[in-house]
């Protein structure tokens, strides 16, 4: 059935069937019943041929009476449910909308077969690989639209432009050379000490009301090799050189502070290894994710992911710099002899944690294998843990 869509139909202006509901019952039953008119017929618009039905007989199509159908039809065609065409022809945009979708997808299954029948084509031609898909002939096509439009030009303008200018690349003169030029007194070992290349010039014809002095341009001569590199700027900022162990503390802290799961460990180290080689001091790291995680924790929440730190990391980094925020500095403290035997025996601990770490590549594993560790390496048999260190040190008075 070819579709002829009315022109009172506005495709963008069909309303939801779910506003139906808001419908009194009787112009609900009313839509209904013209619905199933229009479905067995299998049609869109009560129309026989090139003749509009009338309400009487539209009312007879949809076993209705005539006058609950004159006293509804006003409401329903205002919401829209029901329209009339040019003719006075009562139609359903809902079944006109369905009916255009049904002949889109048609037409795209249509033009899907045409490209593989024509992909096939030159398949067998040659011009594409015997394991090559359709895709391979729509990369191709794609790349030759490449490139947006430029500003205030169609896409039909820009198309057209990017062959001309494809054409004009194939077919760009090639470098010739003429008579030309002053010889130095050392002769120059390079070919251009007695030819000058230039682009469309007869080769027959010498140039004349210029000279060519090779002495006063030797600096920028093809022939010196440092010409052609790449001049370095100021601007490059080298990566720090971040030792391993601090880039391992961190990440012991990053994963205590912000709850994360220990299989998030390799992931913490590469973007902890990321911040800090790009400049952002450790403390500064750990303080934003455990303010994020804080903020996180008044919702309910809990990190499961190492990477929902990294832009808060990056907002808190730009705060720190332009000093909206800044890291709480602890104040000095003279330590206790208790103190500082916890402190060195847990320095001690984490030069173990680090290398068992770099050798694993597993927060778990070193984790799992730390109690046989640590007693191998007369450490305190607590956990990995500054809190735990400074409790096994502690004096029993001060600790009761």
């Amino acid at each position: 059935m070819m579709l002829q869509i009315p022109t009172t139909f506005d495709r963008d202006d069909v309303p939801s069937m779910a506003f139906l509901k808001v419908l009194p019952a009787e112009l609900r039953g009313v839509f209904h019943s013209l619905m199933d008119a229009l479905k067995s017929a299998r049609d869109v618009v009560f129309r026989v041929g090139g003749r509009a039905l009338d309400d009487v007989q539209v009312a007879q199509m949809a076993c209705e009476n005539v006058e609950v159908l004159r006293r509804v039809l006003p409401e329903l065609e205002f919401t829209r449910f029901i329209l009339r065409d040019e003719d006075g022809a009562l139609y359903s945009p809902h079944l006109v909308e369905r009916q255009i979708r049904r002949e889109e997808r048609a037409q795209a299954r249509a033009e899907q077969q045409r490209r593989l029948e024509e992909f096939q084509a030159r398949q067998e031609a040659g011009e594409f690989a015997p394991e090559a898909g359709v895709k391979a002939m729509t990369s191709r096509a794609n790349a030759s639209k490449g490139g947006r439009p430029r500003k205030g030009e169609k896409a039909e303008d820009a198309y057209v432009r990017r062959q001309r200018e494809a054409v004009e690349q194939r077919e760009m003169r090639l470098l010739s050379s003429i008579e030309g030029g002053v010889v130095s007194e050392t002769e120059n070992q390079n070919q251009f000490s007695k030819a000058v290349l230039v682009s469309g010039v007869s080769v027959s014809k010498p140039v004349s009301g210029f000279s060519v002095d090779l002495e006063l341009e030797k600096d920028i001569s093809p022939s010196d090799s440092n010409s052609t590199k790449p001049a370095e700027t100021e601007t490059d900022k080298p990566a720090l050189e971040i030792p391993e162990t601090l880039i391992s503390q961190t990440v012991a802290r990053v994963i205590k502070i912000g709850r994360l799961p220990d299989r998030q460990a390799g992931f913490a180290k590469s973007i902890c290894g990321r911040f800090l080689r790009e400049g952002v001091p450790a403390d500064v790291l750990v303080e934003a994710v455990k303010q994020h995680a804080e903020k996180m924790a008044l919702n309910g929440d809990t990190a499961n992911r190492m990477g929902v730190f990294c832009k808060p990391i990056e907002r808190f980094w730009a705060d720190h710099q332009a000093g909206v925020s800044t890291v709480p500095e602890p104040e000095p403290v003279s330590l206790e002899d208790w103190e500082e035997r916890a402190q060195a025996a847990f320095t001690r601990a984490q030069e173990v944690w680090n290398a068992a770490f770099r050798a694993k590549r597993d927060f778990s594993a070193v984790q799992r294998a730390w109690p046989d560790l640590a007693q191998a390496h007369d450490l305190p048999s607590c956990p990995y843990d500054r809190a735990a260190y400074m409790d096994w040190h502690r004096p029993q008075e001060q600790a009761a």
